[in-house]
């Protein structure tokens, strides 16, 4: 058996990490979020959450799209734009709704999306939220640019 020098392990080692930093850029998914807020599900939510996966289950971030669909719109569709960071486990969603005027959190039973949604007013308010199949995007470098 033939044994490397030791001068050639030490380039090896030096170079396997290059070997990863110099990667190709990466596939980077999306996962559709949807789903409604308010007791008639006058808020609908839609759109694309990156995920990353956890020891206990997986964390969902992105913008996300707020429109009233309600009826007492008195003005047309009122919509607004949203930041959603969730923690989903098999026993359990949590997470934060971040908007310009308001910071809510989410909190749901089971992986299911359905519980409550609560802001600053105090007040609790029916969510159910569905985070569906993952969608390919363009590509990223690890630092999330498109090159």
């Amino acid at each position: 058996m033939i044994m490397p020098r030791a001068g050639t392990m030490r380039t090896i080692v030096a170079v396997t990490p290059m070997l990863f930093a110099t990667a190709p850029a990466a596939w980077a998914q999306s996962y559709l979020a949807s789903g409604h807020i308010g007791y008639l599900q006058e808020w609908e939510i839609m759109g694309n959450l990156a995920k990353i996966a956890t020891r206990l289950g997986a964390d969902y971030s992105g913008t996300i799209t707020l429109r009233h669909v309600g009826l007492c719109s008195v003005n047309g569709v009122e919509q607004k734009q949203a930041r959603m960071q969730l923690n989903v486990s098999s026993a359990h969603l949590e997470g934060m709704l971040i908007m310009d005027d308001d910071q809510c959190r989410i909190v749901a039973s089971g992986s299911s999306g359905s519980g409550l949604l609560t802001c600053r007013s105090g007040q609790d308010v029916p969510i159910n939220l569905l985070i569906g199949q993952a969608v390919t995007t363009e590509p990223t470098d690890r630092i999330g640019r498109h090159p």
